[in-house]
Formats: C-alpha cells, sequence, structure tokens
C-alpha cells in the first residue's frame, strides 16, 4: 500500500503534501480511469468468450464504466469495485432480503441440507448466495416489512440431535429402572441378600445413566462443531446476515447523538467545497449539520476471510516501520489480531413537508453561498442542504489489542463512490426546490462525492482509536527522516540557446532542485544572465521524508534558460536516487556531473559542479531531559496539572524524548513543523464603543465585555493564518468563513539553520473584499523562549496588535539534523547590511566618483560631492557620518545566501561604472561586526563579475574576465543585521512582501519583537548542556561540584562571591524603591543599608501591601524610563500642527488597527486601489525592463 494511499487520521493535519480534496480533480479521476476500466471489462469478457464461458446475465446496478480491480486494504485481495447509483436506491425505497425458497417452504432448485456431505452442502450454499445467486429459482426476494422479516439473509440448516437426545435419555430412564427391579427380584429368587443386591443394582441403573448422559454429551459436542462449521463456511462464503437488530438499536439511538461529532464531516465538506467554488461563487461555509431523526440503515453486515493476513501484516510492517519505534512496531504486531467486516448501508430521507422546520427530521445543513466575484464582492445566499439519498457500502479491518477496550485500530475503505443525492433549498419563504440547477445542487453532490474518493479502495484511512479517545492530535515527531544539504558551484560549457548574446554568452541559465515525479520546484537559484560558464555558490537543504524513499523518489537537478517572452528551455539536468544516497549519510560527496538530455540516454553540453550529502536526525542526549514543564511559571505553580502542557499519549522512549528533552545546542540546525489547529472566541474588537446619545444610558457600560455571544453571523471575521520563517511568508490557510471557532489543522515543516535565533510568526487577517486583509493578531514564537524544556510545545495563544480578540491552539516541533554549520551559515536570509565604520575608504584609487551600492531588491548612493581625498594622498573616501547621517546607507536584502553587495565607481564624463567592488553576504555571520578589505575591479564584462560568484581566490582563468584589473582597495567596517526593519517598507513590492511588512511593524509595536535579532540560548538548557559536558569528561567525572563549577568557569576564579550578593536580587521595581523612600539608590535589604525590618518586626511583616509586594504591575510610574523620551502629553495642550504631528508619528499603527482615517470603509477601499495600482505597475515595469526571473516555489497551502 502506497503512502499516498493511506490517509491522514486525527492527529495529522493538512499541508502542501496533504492538500484538501476539490471536485475538479474529482471529476478528472473519474474520466481518466474511465478509459483504463472499459479496456480491463473488454479484455475480461473475451477471455471469457475464449473459455467458452458465459458470464452470469444478473442485474447491474453500479454506474456503467465504473468497474475497476484494485487490493482491498482490509484483506490484501483483488476486488472489484464500481461506483454505486440510483438503482441502488430501490434498495432503500423498497427494502427486500434473499431468502432461499427451502426456508420459506417453496420449490427450490438447490437447497443445502444437513444430510449432505461437506463438500456438497459448501458448494449449495455458494451457487445460492446472495445478492445474485448463480442457481436460478433458488431464492426468493421477501419485503423487508413482511412477516419473514426475522429469518436470516441467507440461514444454514444445522446438525441437531436434540430428539435422538430426548429418546435415549427416556429409554435409558427405563433401562436403569428395569435393571434396578430385575437385579433385586432376581437376585432375592436365587436367596441373595437384599444387603448385597440393593447396592449392586443402584450402582449398574447409575452406570447405565451415566454412560447415557455421556453419549448426550458427545452429541451436543458434535452440534456445537456443526454450528461453528455452518459459520466457517458463511463467511467463506461471503453471506450476509439479518441486521434489522442494528436497525432498530440505531433508530433508537439515533436522535441521541450529538450533532458535534459531524462537525468533523462539516469542516472537511467546507474545505472541498471553498476549494473549488466557480467563479460566480466568493465564498462557502457550511453554518450548519445535524443528522435529523431519521436514521441511516444498515443493509447487510458480513465477516470477510483474512487468508492474507500475512501478506498484509507484512505492508503494514514496510508501511510503519518508518514512522515508529522499532519496539513499538514490534508490540503492536504481536499484541494482536484482524478481524474483517463489510457493511452495506443507505439512506432514504422522510417524508416531509415544505417547510425546513418539517425537513429537520432528515439528515441536513445549512450552507451559505456568497454570490459575487472573489476579492469584490459576495451576497449571503442561505441554503437548506436536504440529504434525500445515500447508498454505499464500506469495509472495517479491526486490530485487536490485549488490553482494554480491545480495539486498538481501525482501517476503513469504501467500496466505490457512494451514490449521494442532495436536495437544495433557499431559505426564504416559499422556497423554490432548486434540486434541478445544477449550480447548487450538483455542485454540493459532487463535493461530497470528492470527500468520499478519497478514502475509496485501493486508498484508506487508519484511525488510531487509543489515541483518538485520549484526544491526542500532538505531533511528536516531523516527517522528514532528514535534510539533503546541496551546494552548486559552477556549470561550464553550457549550450547557447538565444541568437543574441556576447561572445562568452548566449543563455541565461539558471537551476531548479526538484523531485523527477513531483515535479514541483523546491527551489531555485538566480538567473545569471548571458553567460555559459556560470559560478553560482549557492546552498539549500531539502527535506527527505518517507514518501520519497517508498516512491523511489530521484533527486532532480535541471538547468534552464530564462526568457523574458517565451517560455524556458532546459538546458540539461542530473538525478540523483534517494534511497541510495541516505544509506551514505553525514558526509558531502562532491560530483562533476556531465549534463543529461530530457529523454533517456540523451546527453546535453556542459557540466555541473556539486556536493550533496544526506544528514539525519540524531539521537536525544539523555543528559538533556528535563521535566517537561514550562519554565517560566514560577514554582508554586509548575506542578499545577492545569497549567501544563498538552502532550498528548507518550507511547514510547522517542515521544518520551520529544516531550521532555529541549533541541540540543550541539546540533543548532535542524528541521521545525508548525502546525495551526483551530482559534476560539475570535471576534473584532469594538473600535466604537456605544453609539448615540448617553442620555437616560448614563449608567450602562461604554462597550460590550465578557465571552463572545454568538459563534455565526455576519459581524465575525473570515480568518485565514500565514506562517512567517525568520521574517520568510511560508505558508497561507485556507479561508473559513464567518466563524468565531474555525478549525484549520493545517501547517508546515521547514529547514531552519539555527534554532537558537529563530522566530517563527503565526498571523491571523480577516479576508476582507477591496481592502487590504486586516490583521487579526500576531503570535511571535521565538524558538528558544518557546522550547526550553522539550522540543515540542502546543499551546495556547492570544491574538494580540490586530482588531480582533481570541486564543488559538499551535503545535511547534523541532528535530536537529547531525550537520554543524559555519557560523557564518547560521543565519537569517531576511536582513539588513549596514555600515558600522564612519567612512568608507578607497585606497590607491583617485577618482572622485559616485559610490552606487545595490544588492537583490535594493539600492542606495552617495553623491560625487561627498567624496574626499585622504590625507596621505593614496585614494578617496565617504564619510557616511555626515548630511545627518544620510550618507549612512543601509540595504534590506531579502536573500542573503545568494546575493553579494555591489559598489560601483560612477565617475563623470564616463557611461557606466568605472570600476567595482563586491561582498558576497554569505560571509559575514549575522550581527558581528567585521572590518571589510577587498579589491576595487575594473573590467569590461562588468554584468558577468557582478552576477558570478567571483573572489581573489577563483578569479584566475575566469571565462570572459581575462581583462580583470585590480585598481585599489575598498576597506570600511559593517555588519548584517538579521530581521527585518523598518528599511524594509521602501522596498515593498507586492501584497506578500507588504503584509510581512505589516506584520513586523505590529509585533513591534506590541513590544514582542525588536529591531535586532539576537541568538539566545535558554539558561535551563545551558545548564544542562555545561553540566553534560562535565559528565562526559573522565577527569572530572569523579570531581565534587566545587571543582566542576570551577572548570566551567574556565579559568577557575570562583565568582559567586564577587558581589557579596547575586546581583539579581539587588534589583527591585523603582515604584516599590520610591513608595519605601530609596532615593539615594542604595538596595533595600542590602548589607549596606539594612533596614528595620530586618529586625524581624511583626507589624511590618504583617503589612503586605502593593507597594511592598512585586504583583507585575506595570504603569506609567514603574515604565518611566522606557518612555522617558517621549512626550509628556498629560501636562500640554496640543495645537492643531502639534495634533498633526503627533498623528503622522502614530499613523500606521492606527491605520493597522483600523483608526484614525483607517476607520472609514470609504478610505480603506481607495488605500486598496492606490496600491493595487502600485503593485501592477512595478509588476509590470519589472516584466518589461526588470532582469529574468527563475521558477521560484510559490507559498505553500493546503488549497
Amino acid at each position: 500500500m502506497s503512502n499516498q494511499d493511506q490517509k491522514v487520521g486525527p492527529g495529522g493535519h493538512y499541508s502542501g503534501k496533504n492538500r484538501i480534496p476539490n471536485i475538479k480533480q474529482f471529476v478528472e479521476s473519474l474520466d481518466r480511469d474511465k478509459a483504463e476500466r472499459d479496456k480491463q471489462i473488454r479484455e475480461r469478457e473475451k477471455a471469457k468468450e475464449g473459455d467458452g464461458i458465459k458470464p452470469h446475465v444478473s442485474e447491474t446496478k453500479g454506474e456503467a464504466g465504473t468497474q475497476k480491480t484494485v487490493t482491498d486494504p482490509t484483506t490484501g485481495n483483488e476486488v472489484v469495485i464500481e461506483n454505486v447509483n440510483e438503482d441502488f436506491m430501490k434498495a432503500v425505497e423498497n427494502p427486500q432480503i434473499t431468502v432461499p425458497n427451502a426456508n420459506l417452504g417453496q420449490p427450490t432448485t438447490v437447497k443445502t441440507d444437513a444430510s449432505q456431505s461437506e463438500g456438497e452442502y459448501k458448494r449449495n450454499q455458494d451457487i445460492t448466495a446472495p445478492p445474485d445467486p448463480l442457481a436460478q429459482g433458488s431464492t426468493s426476494d421477501v419485503p423487508i416489512h413482511g412477516e419473514k422479516t426475522n429469518v436470516l439473509f441467507h440461514p444454514t440448516p444445522t446438525v441437531s440431535y436434540e430428539r435422538e437426545f430426548a429418546s435415549l435419555e427416556k429409554r435409558a430412564g427405563f433401562l436403569g429402572a428395569g435393571s434396578l427391579i430385575a437385579i433385586i427380584v432376581v437376585g432375592k429368587l436365587f436367596g441373595g441378600s437384599l444387603w448385597g443386591l440393593i447396592p449392586t443394582a443402584i450402582c449398574v441403573s447409575s452406570g447405565i445413566w451415566l454412560w447415557m448422559k455421556d453419549v448426550v454429551q458427545a452429541g451436543e459436542a458434535v452440534e456445537w462443531d456443526a454450528e461453528k462449521k455452518r459459520g466457517e463456511i458463511a463467511t467463506a462464503n461471503l453471506l450476509p446476515e439479518s441486521v434489522e437488530w442494528m436497525n432498530t438499536l440505531l433508530g433508537i439511538v439515533w436522535g441521541l447523538i450529538n450533532p458535534d461529532m459531524f462537525i468533523g464531516v462539516a469542516d472537511t465538506l467546507e474545505d472541498v467545497m471553498q476549494a473549488s467554488v466557480p467563479g460566480v461563487i466568493e465564498n462557502v461555509r457550511v453554518a450548519e449539520i445535524n443528522q435529523g431523526s431519521n436514521p441511516i440503515r444498515i443493509l447487510s453486515l458480513r465477516a470477510l476471510p483474512d487468508s492474507h493476513v500475512k501478506d498484509l501484516k507484512k505492508s503494514i510492517h514496510d508501511d510503519l516501520k518508518d514512522k515508529k519505534d522499532p519496539e513499538e512496531l514490534a508490540a503492536d504486531e504481536e499484541g494482536g489480531d484482524y478481524y474483517n467486516i463489510e457493511c452495506s448501508f443507505a439512506y432514504h430521507a422522510a417524508p416531509s413537508g415544505r417547510g425546513v422546520s418539517s425537513k429537520a427530521k432528515n439528515m441536513h445543513m445549512q450552507l451559505v453561498f456568497y454570490l459575487g466575484v472573489k476579492g469584490l464582492f459576495g451576497v449571503p445566499l442561505p441554503i437548506w442542504v436536504e440529504l434525500q439519498g445515500l447508498v454505499g457500502t464500506v469495509r472495517l479491518r479491526l486490530q485487536m489489542s490485549p488490553e482494554p477496550p480491545f480495539l486498538k485500530a481501525v482501517t476503513f475503505t469504501l467500496m466505490g463512490v457512494p451514490k449521494v443525492q442532495a436536495g437544495c433549498v433557499p431559505m426564504i419563504e416559499a422556497g423554490v426546490n432548486l434540486l434541478n440547477l445544477p449550480l447548487i445542487s450538483n455542485f454540493v453532490n459532487y463535493a461530497i462525492g470528492a470527500a468520499a474518493n478519497e478514502y475509496v479502495a485501493p486508498k484508506s484511512m487508519t484511525l488510531d482509536l487509543s489515541k483518538m479517545l485520549e484526544g491526542d492530535d500532538v505531533q511528536k515527531d516531523v516527517d522528514a527522516l532528514g535534510v539533503l544539504w546541496i551546494r552548486i558551484h559552477k556549470a561550464s560549457g553550457l549550450s547557447k540557446q538565444d541568437r543574441r548574446g556576447s561572445k562568452n554568452g548566449g543563455s541565461d541559465p539558471y537551476i531548479t532542485i526538484s523531485f523527477s515525479k513531483y515535479g514541483k520546484p523546491m527551489y531555485c537559484t538566480r538567473v545569471i544572465e548571458d553567460d555559459l560558464n556560470p559560478i553560482f555558490e549557492e546552498t539549500t537543504a531539502i527535506l527527505v521524508t518517507p514518501d520519497l524513499i517508498k516512491a523511489d523518489e530521484q533527486l532532480s537537478i535541471e538547468l534552464w534558460d530564462s526568457d523574458r517572452s517565451t517560455a524556458d528551455d532546459v538546458v540539461g539536468k542530473i538525478e540523483l536516487s534517494m534511497q541510495k544516497m541516505i544509506q551514505h549519510p553525514r558526509k558531502m560527496y562532491p560530483h562533476v556531473s556531465k549534463l543529461q538530455g530530457m529523454e533517456a540516454g540523451s546527453e546535453m553540453p556542459g557540466e555541473l559542479h556539486w556536493e550533496v550529502g544526506f544528514f539525519g536526525k540524531p539521537a536525544f542526549r539523555p543528559a538533556l531531559k528535563t521535566h517537561g514543564k514550562d519554565v517560566n511559571l514560577p514554582d508554586s505553580l509548575k506542578d499545577h496539572p492545569d497549567l501544563q502542557d498538552d502532550k498528548g499519549s507518550v507511547d514510547n522512549a522517542n515521544e518520551e524524548a520529544v516531550t521532555h528533552t529541549p533541541p540540543d545546542p550541539l546540533w543548532p540546525t535542524g528541521v521545525c513543523s508548525i502546525v495551526v489547529h483551530q482559534i476560539v472566541n475570535l471576534e473584532f474588537e469594538n473600535l466604537k464603543g456605544t453609539e448615540g446619545k448617553r442620555k437616560g444610558r448614563e449608567f450602562e457600560p461604554a462597550k460590550e465585555y465578557g465571552e463572545l455571544k454568538q459563534e455565526e453571523g455576519g459581524k465575525l471575521p473570515s480568518a485565514y493564518c500565514t506562517i512567517l520563517f525568520n521574517d520568510q511568508l511560508v505558508y497561507r490557510t485556507r479561508t473559513k468563513v464567518v466563524s468565531s471557532k474555525p478549525i484549520y489543522n493545517a501547517g508546515t515543516e521547514r529547514f531552519l539553520r539555527d534554532w537558537r535565533s529563530a522566530i517563527i510568526t503565526v498571523t491571523v487577517r480577516d479576508q476582507r473584499q477591496r481592502q487590504h486583509d486586516p490583521i487579526l493578531g500576531v503570535i511571535p514564537l521565538k524558538l528558544s523562549d518557546v522550547l526550553q524544556s522539550s522540543s515540542q510545545v502546543t499551546r495556547w495563544y492570544p491574538l494580540d496588535g490586530g482588531i480582533g480578540h481570541g486564543r488559538i491552539r499551535i503545535s511547534l516541533l523541532f528535530r536537529s539534523v547531525e550537520t554543524k554549520l559555519p557560523p557564518n551559515m547560521l543565519g537569517w536570509d531576511v536582513g539588513t547590511f549596514e555600515f558600522t565604520s564612519d567612512k568608507i575608504l578607497a585606497l590607491n584609487y583617485s577618482s572622485h566618483a559616485k559610490l552606487k551600492l545595490r544588492t537583490g531588491g535594493s539600492s542606495g548612493q552617495i553623491p560625487r560631492t561627498q567624496a574626499r581625498k585622504l590625507p596621505e594622498g593614496d585614494g578617496i573616501f565617504w564619510d557616511v557620518e555626515k548630511k545627518d547621517g544620510k550618507n549612512n546607507i543601509r540595504l534590506p536584502v531579502k536573500y542573503r545566501y545568494r546575493s553579494p553587495v555591489i559598489f560601483e565607481f560612477h565617475v563623470s564624463g564616463k557611461r557606466g561604472a568605472d570600476a567595482y567592488a563586491i561582498i558576497w553576504l554569505h560571509h559575514l555571520t549575522d550581527n558581528h561586526e567585521v572590518d571589510i578589505n577587498i579589491p576595487i575591479w575594473k573590467t569590461k564584462n562588468g554584468a558577468r563579475l557582478t552576477q558570478n560568484y567571483v573572489t581573489e581566490e577563483n578569479l584566475k582563468g575566469q571565462v570572459g574576465l581575462e581583462d580583470i584589473e585590480e585598481v585599489g582597495r575598498l576597506q570600511f567596517r559593517c555588519q548584517f543585521k538579521a530581521g527585518t526593519d523598518e528599511e524594509h517598507a521602501k522596498y515593498v513590492t507586492d501584497n506578500d512582501s507588504r503584509e510581512t511588512q505589516e506584520t513586523w511593524e505590529a509585533c513591534r509595536a506590541e513590544g514582542v519583537r525588536d529591531r535586532k535579532v539576537t541568538k539566545e540560548m535558554p539558561a535551563a538548557v545551558q545548564e544542562l548542556h555545561d553540566r553534560s559536558l562535565t559528565q562526559g569528561r573522565d577527569v572530572l567525572s569523579n570531581a565534587p561540584e566545587e571543582e566542576k563549577k570551577k572548570w566551567l568557569a574556565k579559568d577557575g576564579k570562583d565568582w559567586s562571591g564577587a558581589f557579596g550578593e547575586d546581583p539579581a536580587k539587588l534589583v527591585d521595581r523603582r515604584g516599590s524603591q520610591q513608595a519605601n523612600g530609596q532615593a539615594n539608590g542604595q538596595a533595600k535589604h542590602s548589607p549596606e543599608n539594612p533596614s528595620d525590618d530586618d529586625n524581624g518586626s511583626a507589624d511590618e511583616d504583617d503589612s503586605d501591601t502593593a507597594s511592598d509586594s512585586d504583583l507585575g504591575i506595570q504603569d506609567g510610574e514603574t515604565q518611566q524610563d522606557t518612555y522617558a523620551d517621549g512626550p509628556a502629553n498629560g501636562d500640554k495642550k496640543l495645537n492643531p500642527v502639534s495634533s498633526f504631528k503627533s498623528y503622522k508619528e502614530n499613523e500606521k499603527g492606527m491605520h493597522r488597527k483600523h483608526r484614525g482615517l483607517m476607520q472609514w470603509k470609504p478610505v480603506r477601499n481607495i488605500a486598496f486601489a492606490k496600491d493595487e495600482t502600485k503593485f501592477a505597475v512595478k509588476k509590470l515595469k519589472h516584466k518589461m525592463t526588470g532582469g529574468l526571473g527563475g521558477r521560484e516555489p510559490d507559498v505553500e497551502t493546503e488549497v
């Protein structure tokens, strides 16, 4: 069973790989399979005709042309399945059972009898088995409501000796009594004594009776064996049995079922419809789902043989060996057996009136279609959907367990797409039935069919009931087995693809990395224009999952030629076996590969220089194991059961380690998984408060408060979430329309260079029409703060920083990989290049030049007038601190690990740059100042120099740069500041970058993000790590604790008493100090300033006031220093000019929260139109005059 056929059950989540099914794909799959099915049917018929066998003529109820042979996931056998059609509805409208004529007292052609041999008995039962018996005239159809309802569908006569037993017992009784009398009478006649005759007679008669009982007992054993044999034969012949008892039970229980159990079904249908809506529908929402009081009917149940259980166990073992611990997998396989069953079910709506209330007794949904155009307008149209008919067949495979509740897992699969018929009525007075209009009814029917098609054989779903009963949806490990670390060095000798081009050019190459069967690019390099020998020097990490290994995927490295107006051309490709690569882990393998063509066995000119290595997940170090509790809680609350993180069920040692071991400082690089589960109590913030006059309402609250009073309605948000990894947008969920408790269960896995500095930001937005989607709330998660005691955390977080309220449940998981990158490779892709020196020196370069700086997406310049000669006369310099710091250029960077900073020297009278200097940003370490001394080069091929990775080390012999010469040295001090800042707002080019910038501004305004991203090691993790190092040293293994502490201090000095007391104890709240008269700056309770209460005064000990206790209060007094530079507006009256200045200073924050001018919808519409026009112009300009682009991966989503 392929992993693609195994659906994700509870505890799983949607992602870019596990997408939501849609109607278009469902219909295409039906059409795609039809030709193959027709071909197989014709071949089978032809084979039968050749053998002289005529097919049995029976009533065909399946959908024509849908028959196909698949592997049954429950039994492992080959079965023929087909989609059901409306003819199957007759089984509901006129239910019947098939009964042998022999059991009805009617003439029959074939019957089963207890006197028959086992072989004949089995054959006769098989050819008379329903639903289409081979022996014509042997069965009859009996109405389900008739008097024969209680008979078995196909009962089998059994061997019974009850009459013989009764007769034998009667005769044995007479024989025993006769023997008793005869022995006594005859013995007495021959002179025997009664004292001897009576005991002898009793013993003989008792022996006769006991012998008879033994015979009866043996006969009953034969009866039980015959009944067992009957059941075995019935199972082998797949005979269904009567389930009227179950339908009676369902009729009683159906109305007692909580409708909330169907929320998952409603959520899936909403996702399918939302992913499939046509252009005339802007949105769709499932407002309600209810099962009504009319129950579903079970048509038949039958047990299935498990003759291929060994093969199936092997298939299950192969499927799970990469997902479970070996010991756990072995325990599962030894711990229980399997039971297979097939169930046919049907539903038919009971007659009802025209009103909606009368239809509520049937299964139904309430849908809301927003008719209109996406992004422009939507008019809500409420629709009542009534399930009028449903027929299908499902097979279940139950994995039994010796532990209660004796059922561990259930695998189910549908034997064909069920037939669904739904009626749609608008929820208005005198509504017309829209069933015959395909726009609504067919859309709903196809949506249900598309959702069901995900579980049609050979596809299936396995539900772990043990985890479901415990409510465990917490992921304990990432899907990735590890990462492929790939370095693309260069390509050489490529073929010329364009007619135009320079002497050594004629192609605009770039490289994509993908999987040969999947096809979608996972990584794309930059485009190097007009070059046949490009030098890329780029690195990336590709996640390796079990799906790729099982599918025997090939890593495909394709080299393309970028074209501006036509489709890009493939220059060549290289493929690598993933299965073979992972067998050689923890090492990089350099390659020089000859390019091959797209056709097998073909070659293309050129070769690629690259490296690749596989790095798996290391085992957790026991020395880092913690209690797994939230270290941010006070000690008095850490053990409180209600304050513990949700860890789900921990079933094995690996899950125990994940939930109790933080990420390893030895392996900072790894894979991070994030899942957004759901949001609760989601609502808009009341920005206006009460409206109208307050007269008569003086004592009413100004705003509504408390918990949300509605779950659905027009005033609720239509929310979706975006996920940013280190300020890069990587994932966007689907939109859940007009709901206060949207459920997503969607997420992604990504490679992270360093968990110690990583920040993952989840932004919740409201989908709007003709407006920018406003932020409802942001949740920044710094991994070093969240993962302090475990590698997995599932928590509820409040929404803050936007126009909404609510709480969101998020799961975060990090697993390291066994690779140690150098410090410069552990940084962020997004950041800002900035100068930290006062001057930029150009030694031995004497021309007064204008200095232009550029990198990917941003640029800056220092005018020629700011160039000055050095006092020594051996060059010039630019003062970056002059003109109030305007010369201090800061360049925002989006793709740091593929970008350089290019310095261009422009002199008067010369077109183009006179000289160049280049620094590649991947040489810099985040937030680390470094002195730079790089050459200044002159060449006619400036484009080739600036696009390729050219340094002093590899300059020699570069094709096309033979004329290059060094004319000076450029010296300055700089750093790469990781993370987004204000400078990035100037280079917003589309909605994705605008939303990313807005998210950072919201986090910054709420005080949860700094301008500078720092690398931090949690104190608790650092302590465990240091302790593990001492434990690993033989010389310190038996040393006392004091010696270990001295060793940790590196120089052996004991600093514990240097300050007389822990400095942290000397820090007190200013409010507390001022309230207690500590104006002299001396700390309370310090040795130099003892206070009266040190003597233990009882009166002062008993007085616990707010000023004496740290209650965590932050007010204008305690936060005085934080805002010391801000204006004290409380004592100053603002005039119109100062009011306008104050408004402009806070403009972005106010507009983001729909205050100020943005509280009015027309102003927001104008701002939206303005930005969309600006983005469209930039896009058109870039297409016409900008550089060439590659095939960048899109933002991942589950839709």
